[in-house]
This record gives C-alpha cells, structure tokens and sequence, in this order.
C-alpha cells in the first residue's frame, strides 16, 4: 500500500501552530520573569525600610543625654543636633549620643556610647558613628549606606505639651521622634520612635532647698 505524505498546506499548518505555541510560551516565561523580578525588588525595598526602622528604633529608644566635645574641645551643649542640612545632608539630619553599645567585659578599647547621625547623601540614607563620642580624635565617621533613592528626609519633635515640633533646640530629650521617609515614585512614610526623655528642660532641685528641707524636718534653723 502506497504511503501518502504531509502536503505542503499542512506542513505550513503545522509550523505555524508551533511558531504560536513557541511565541506563547516566550511571552508566559517573560511575563513570570517579569512579575518574579517586581516581586523580588519589592520585597527588598521592604527588607530594607524593615531594617531602616529597626536601627532608628534601637538608636532613639537609647538616646542619652551626653554633650560632645568637637575637635577644638568645645563642648556641643544640646544632646539633640537636629534640622535642614546637619551632618551635610540633602535634607534633615539628626545627631546624638545613645547608649548601649554592647562591648562585652570591656574588651574593646571604647564605651558603651556610641554617637549616631543619620542623613542623606546622594540620595542614599546613611547611618554615620563614632567608635569615640568626642571628636579630639580627628577620626572621620563611619558611613553604613541603609537605603537607597530618597528624595526626602524629615525629623519631628514631640514635646511636654504633646505637640509636634519642626525644630528641637532646647538642652533637652523630646518624648519621641517623627521619621518621615520618602523615597523616589512611593508615597512618603511616617513612623514615631519614643524617646527616653520628657520633652522639656528639668531642673534638679538645688542644694539650698534640699538642705532647708532638711533642717526643717530636723527642727533645725533654716
């Protein structure tokens, strides 16, 4: 019995199906690779904001009141350097001195305090330290690069009053601090980090009271 062959219509049938079938599968594969590669940029954009508010929360939750001796050793007398431009940044910066930096039996050759900055340079948020609180040392700051494209830093203050202030220039520790955070085509974020102070000036009570105080209790003269 005589084979018959594929004609040349159906062969054309045939690649053509195969043509659409390859084309299909060419766009699925690149449309998966596609949202794999939104998704994967994602989470580390969010990986990154995690870890962003994870240091600022152990940094301010730590805040201590410390003056800082600069490199002409002159004593910087607020605890909280804060505003447009400090630290050289594109937008807010903000300094201070916190506590709690773990150096085990004291085997290195520092404190537990540690001076802290954050700003933003180049568009890049970095978290700026010293290994030394004061500046005697001449040492320039150690630079940790956290996030990337921002295009907008700010810092708040909340006060006694529970009020939210724009500027802290007071010999004080606020109650918290504001953080808004903006990086390129997103929505900016806020987020609020307590602070271990009470937003305003305390003064100690003076020795003259406390001993008239006491004499009084004692029934002694004041």
């Amino acid at each position: 019995m005589k084979q018959r062959g594929f004609t040349l219509l159906e062969v054309m049938v045939a690649l053509g199906i195969l043509a659409f079938v390859i084309i299909a599968t060419h766009q699925i594969l690149d449309t998966t690779t596609r949202a794999k590669d939104a998704s994967d940029e994602k989470i580390a954009e969010l990986n990154g904001l995690q870890t962003t508010f994870r240091l600022m929360d152990q940094d301010f939750s730590q805040m201590t009141k410390r003056a800082v001796r600069n490199e002409s050793g002159d004593v910087q007398e607020l605890y909280l350097l804060a505003g447009r431009y400090v630290l050289d940044s594109q937008y807010d910066g903000i300094a201070f001195v916190r506590d709690g930096w773990i150096n085990p039996i004291n085997l290195l050759p520092r404190s537990e305090l540690q001076a802290v900055g954050y700003r933003v340079i180049d568009d890049n948020l970095e978290r700026v330290y010293r290994v030394y609180v004061d500046q005697l040392d001449n040492m320039e700051p150690r630079v940790q690069v956290i996030l990337e494209g921002i295009e907008e830093l700010k810092f708040e203050f909340l006060d006694d009053k529970n009020e939210w202030q724009d500027k802290w220039e007071i010999k004080a520790l606020p109650k918290a601090v504001a953080v808004t955070l903006q990086q390129v085509d997103a929505e900016p974020i806020r987020r609020v980090f307590l602070v271990p102070g009470q937003g305003k000036i305390v003064v100690p009570p003076s020795t003259n009271s406390t001993n008239t105080t006491s004499n009084r209790t004692s029934g002694g003269t004041p």
